[in-house]
C-alpha cells in the first residue's frame, strides 16, 4: 500500500500564472446549463409592456462567434395596445434605460380609428426557425367594405404601419441578442469564473490542477 500526500491550495493561494490555468479550466462552468433563462424572462416581460405576447417555448439563439449567429422569437402583437404603448413609451416603466429609437406610429389617426372599429383587420406576428436566427416577421390585413365610402390611400397607410412595426420588432430582437451576448461574456469573464470557484471552495495542486474529485475519493 502506498500513501501519497499532496498539498492543496485555494484559488487565492495560487500563484498568478497558476490562477490563470485554474480559470481556463472552469471558463465555461457558468454557461454549462440554461444560463439564458433570466434573459428570456426579462425579454418576455419587456415585450408584454408594449402589447407583444412572446411564446417562452419559442425563443432561440446561436452565438456568439460566427456569421449567421443571432436570435429569433415567436410572438403575437396586440396592434392597438402596441401603437398606444409605443406612443406613451410604456416599456420605460420596466426598462428605463432602454432606447428603441423609433418615432411614434406614422399612420393617420383615421386608420387607427378604422382598426378600432374593426373596419380594418390587421394581424402582426413573428415566427421562429431552427435554421435561421433572425426576425421572421409576418403580417396580414383585410379591409371590410361596410359602406360605399372610398378609403383613400388605405394601402399606403397600411404599408407604412407594417414597416414601422417591423422595424420595432427587429430592434427588440437586436436587444434580445445583445442581452444574451452580454450575459454570456460576463459569465465567462475572469471575475465571474473566480467568484464561482471561490463560492464552491475549490482546491488545486500547486500547478493549478483541480483536485476536488480527489478529496471525494479520500473520504470514501
Amino acid at each position: 500500500m502506498k500513501t501519497i500526500k499532496i498539498p492543496l491550495y485555494t484559488f487565492s493561494e495560487l500563484e498568478k500564472e497558476t490562477q490563470e490555468t485554474a480559470l481556463e479550466h472552469f471558463r465555461y462552468t457558468n454557461v454549462a446549463c440554461h444560463w439564458w433563462e433570466s434573459d428570456y424572462e426579462d425579454f418576455i416581460n419587456l415585450c408584454s409592456t408594449i402589447g407583444i405576447s412572446v411564446n417562452p417555448k419559442e425563443i432561440y439563439f446561436r452565438g456568439f462567434y460566427s456569421q449567421g449567429d443571432g436570435s429569433c422569437f415567436a410572438s403575437k402583437v396586440d396592434l392597438l395596445a402596441f401603437i398606444e404603448s409605443m406612443q406613451k413609451q410604456t416599456w420605460k416603466s420596466y426598462a428605463p434605460t432602454l432606447e428603441l429609437n423609433t418615432e411614434s406610429c406614422p399612420i393617420s389617426p383615421r386608420i387607427i380609428n378604422l382598426i378600432e372599429r374593426e373596419v380594418i383587420e390587421m394581424e402582426i406576428w413573428t415566427e421562429t426557425s431552427h435554421r435561421y436566427y433572425f426576425l421572421h416577421y409576418r403580417s396580414q390585413n383585410y379591409l371590410y367594405q361596410k359602406s360605399n365610402r372610398d378609403y383613400i390611400r388605405i394601402e399606403e397607410e397600411l404599408t407604412k404601419l407594417d414597416k414601422w412595426a417591423k422595424k420595432i420588432l427587429e430592434r427588440l430582437n437586436d436587444h434580445l441578442y445583445k442581452s444574451l451576448e452580454e450575459t454570456y461574456y460576463y459569465l465567462t469573464s475572469d471575475k465571474a469564473v473566480q467568484e464561482t470557484i471561490e463560492t464552491n471552495e475549490c482546491h488545486f495542486t500547486a500547478n493549478g490542477v483541480h483536485t476536488d474529485w480527489l478529496c471525494e475519493y479520500s473520504e470514501l
